[in-house]
């Protein structure tokens, strides 16, 4: 897991299936899981730290127009 800020940070995980944007991995204590493909190593290193984006500039910019609308409504 390479995920920063995940509680499986820096885990090896089995993997039980691999699709092109999810995986199914089988965590320790037997149980599974569905992550975003990109939240492994799976193609090759993560990005170096500081350089990894959840939100596209134009994402945030929806959601704090969406903030504001629903600030007004209160």
């Amino acid at each position: 897991m390479t995920r920063r800020h995940h509680p499986l940070e820096g885990q090896v995980v089995e993997v039980v299936t691999i699709g092109p944007a999810q995986m199914v991995v089988r965590l320790r204590d037997g149980t599974s899981m569905r992550l975003p493909r990109a939240w492994t190593d799976a193609d090759g290193a993560p990005p170096p730290n500081g350089t990894e984006h959840v939100f596209s500039a134009e994402a945030l910019r929806e959601l704090i127009e969406l903030v504001d609308v629903l600030g007004r409504r209160a």
